[in-house]
């Protein structure tokens, strides 16, 4: 805008250059008190020439016009022309407004009077200019010559000293009104919404000020005296925000001031003459108030010690210097033909402040990036810490999982015994709670070690067919009893070519622990497992009728350990490891578990699983074998544990196979170096052992007699360590375990099912 603008600004000075046609006239006749002409120059101006003020007085101007000159009208113009006057040339009035009615005394204005050329005479030419002057009266320069040259003179005048000051008001304004709409969402920056304030009424002040050739309609004198007292308070609270905010009192005087002058303006006669003398007797005053707000700044500028402050308060110096001798100028005592400053300075003041804001703007943005660096690298570190415990936590439970698990195989053996020799009804039942206590124990152990598996970062998810009615009629038929046991009904509706990509072992473990929490926390009714086509995808969803989630509660579920009304943490209501474990079965398939529920009707669990093709999933088996045939077949079994090394002895003897039990690494490197025993035709074997691990044992072997088919059993649940496992590819079986669970591990490896 400003480029445009300052182009704008050459073009007319180059216009203005070309036109010879406009003549300067700066020597004039002047009618004296006694009717003589005497000789004055131009500029004029009446109190230095103790012309009485106001008056009334003529000029006489003489102009030469030749028929060279043009067949078109002529023109005289001047910035400084009597706004009250009355012109003639030749004799002929051509301008009339002496007695034009104003709301501000007479004074000088930018003015053009056509000279009609029907009026003009070869030769010489007589133009008398009759004043009625203020205190501001007096004649600037003349240029005359063809409307079209002093037209160009008057424009260009017009575009450096209007609307070029117009336009740089009209920027302050704006950046006023922003600097507002930002006070008002900031309430607390007092001096931003005084600057704002300050800054568009000074603007606007200015725009109206600085018009041009024109009489002011009533009211104006009286509408520009309120603008100056309101413009002197704002400047002085703006002041007072940066230089003393805790003087009240100079506040309450400032109001106080400002609400006088107000009341007297409005009260007081309107007409130009009595607004002058209440002027005479206001300003000072104000010009008082504006002295201690310069002050006020310059004494923030001397606390600051910054250039912002250093600048402004300087430009408060200049707005008290401009403001002095713009009184002084209106008063009529400086040269009438002077020119107005504050209409130049009242930008300078949005450009010094602004460049502030922006500078602070600039340093909160620094402050900002600074401050989100810092936070960024907190966060890190933070996550680091939470990985640091989670990693630490999980390592705690797979130890501590790890040590339980070990005994768990002898302790079940033992209850089985025991509750055989037992025949008192009250030994039963006790035998019964303790056999109660050991499952309490073996479903904990089984959901740390579920965690510890799907947080496991090695963990191998396969991709491949599933069909869901296999899989859910074999769930539901688990499950069963244990719905007839509560009274309730468990259904499943599943398409017979529900058919979905997936792991087999992740999609049964997330519908067993849904089907599991629905008829746990279902006390009427029942449980519906229903799947149905959605697009490119299968949705399998759990509906049951029991108590439902809160809407505030939901999210919570999903939490390790989290157990909704059961406070008591009754073993028999599960141990709050179910859902969390969906959880991260689900993300693990690619899943998202949805949840809807409603308090006291039931709730809905459900998942999408992409679809295939139905030919594609593998057929289900009509009964599985009882277990693996290894009859005739010679297994090495590896195992630290006392009491599980003898349970696993007697369970691969009951199969028929010949077992050699051994209690560490370094004892089967011992009898395998001594050649003690046989080529083995199967490997079994813990995966913490003293002196080594399962997978020493499995390499150790495999160097000394080839590729023996191994299972691994551990207790493990270190993410790391079942991370390793599942790189190594072999089978694992997981503590505790049922003979069907090893069984299935073990079949693939001797001769096929049996």
């Amino acid at each position: 805008m400003f480029a445009l603008l300052f182009a704008l600004v050459l073009a007319v000075s180059g216009a203005h250059a070309q036109a010879p046609g406009a003549r300067s006239v700066d020597a004039v006749d002047w009618q004296a008190a006694d009717g003589a002409w005497q000789a004055v120059a131009l500029p004029d101006d009446w109190r230095l020439r103790g012309v009485p003020r106001p008056g009334q007085g003529r000029y006489r101007v003489q102009l030469t016009w030749a028929e060279a000159d043009g067949a078109g009208d002529w023109a005289l113009w001047s910035a400084r022309f009597p706004l009250h006057h009355r012109v003639w040339l030749n004799g002929t009035v051509v301008s009339d407004l002496l007695e034009v009615p104003d709301a501000f005394q007479p004074r000088t204005t930018p003015w053009l009077v056509r000279l009609p050329r029907q009026l003009l005479r070869p030769g010489a030419n007589e133009v008398l200019i009759e004043e009625k002057g203020g205190l501001r009266a007096g004649l600037g320069v003349l240029h005359a010559g063809p409307v079209a040259d002093v037209e160009l003179k008057a424009l260009w005048y017009r575009r450096m000293a209007v609307d070029l000051s117009r336009t740089l008001n009209g920027l302050a304004g704006g950046a006023a009104l922003f600097a507002l709409l930002l006070w008002a969402r900031r309430r607390h920056e007092v001096t931003l919404g005084w600057y704002g304030a300050l800054a568009l009424l000074l603007a606007l002040r200015n725009i109206a000020f600085v018009e041009p050739g024109a009489p002011s309609p009533a009211g104006a004198g009286q509408g520009m005296y309120l603008l100056i007292v309101a413009v002197n308070a704002l400047y002085g609270f703006f002041g007072v925000s940066l230089g003393a905010p805790g003087w009240r009192a100079w506040r309450v005087w400032l109001v106080v001031v400002a609400v006088a002058a107000t009341i007297a303006g409005l009260v007081w006669p309107g007409d130009a003459a009595s607004l002058d003398r209440l002027r005479q007797w206001v300003y000072p005053l104000l010009t008082a108030n504006a002295t201690v707000a310069t002050a006020l700044l310059g004494r923030a500028a001397w606390r600051q010690r910054r250039r912002g402050f250093w600048l402004l308060a300087l430009l408060g110096l200049a707005l008290l210097a401009g403001g002095t001798y713009d009184m002084l100028l209106q008063g009529g005592r400086l040269p009438q033909h002077w020119e107005f400053v504050l209409p130049w300075l009242g930008p300078l003041l949005v450009l010094i402040y602004g460049g502030m804001l922006g500078g602070r703007l600039v340093q909160a943005l620094a402050d900002s990036e600074r401050a989100g660096q810092v936070l960024e690298q907190r966060v890190r570190e933070r996550t680091a810490a939470l990985e640091a415990a989670n990693t630490a936590k999980t390592r705690f439970l797979a130890a501590a999982s790890h040590d339980l698990r070990q005994p768990m195989v002898t302790i079940g053996v033992l209850v089985g015994v025991l509750r055989e020799q037992l025949v008192s009804p009250a030994q039963q039942r006790l035998i019964g709670r303790v056999d109660e206590a050991v499952a309490a124990m073996e479903g904990l152990l089984a959901g740390l070690l579920d965690l510890s598996r799907l947080d496991a970062a090695g963990l191998r998810v396969a991709r491949e067919p599933v069909n869901l009615r296999v899989l859910l009629e074999a769930l539901a038929a688990h499950e069963r009893e244990a719905a007839v046991q509560r009274g309730l009904r468990l259904r499943v509706r599943v398409p017979a070519e529900a058919t979905v990509l997936g792991d087999a072992v992740l999609i049964e473990q997330v519908l067993r622990n849904l089907v599991g929490n629905a008829l746990r926390y279902t006390e009427r009714g029942g449980v519906l497992v229903g799947v149905r086509r959605r697009g490119a995808h299968w949705r399998v969803a759990v509906w049951d009728t029991g108590r439902g989630i809160p809407a505030a509660e939901q999210a919570r579920v999903f939490e390790d350990f989290v157990q909704l009304d059961n406070p008591q943490r009754d073993r028999s209501r599960g141990l709050g490891l179910g859902l969390a474990i969906v959880r991260r079965a689900t993300g693990l398939l690619g899943a998202e578990i949805l949840l809807r529920s409603t308090p006291g009707r039931g709730s809905c669990f459900a998942l999408d699983l992409p679809a295939v093709d139905a030919a594609a999933a593998p057929r289900a088996e009509s009964a599985p074998p009882p277990g693996p045939a290894l009859s005739g077949r010679t297994v090495c079994l590896v195992e630290d544990d006392d009491g599980a090394r003898e349970a696993l002895r007697l369970r691969l003897q009951a199969w028929g196979g010949e077992v050699v039990a051994l209690a560490s690494p370094a004892e089967l490197r011992e009898g395998l170096a001594e050649g003690r025993w046989p080529a083995f035709d199967l490997l079994v074997t813990d995966m913490r052992l003293p002196g080594g691990s399962g997978l020493d044992v499995v390499a150790a072997l495999r160097a000394a007699q080839g590729p023996v088919p191994a299972v691994i059993v551990t207790g493990n649940t270190a993410p790391e360590d079942l991370a390793e496992l599942g790189a190594s590819g072999l089978p694992v079986v997981h503590k505790p375990f049922r003979a069907e669970q090893l069984a299935q591990a073990l079949r693939p490896l001797v001769n096929g099912p049996v």
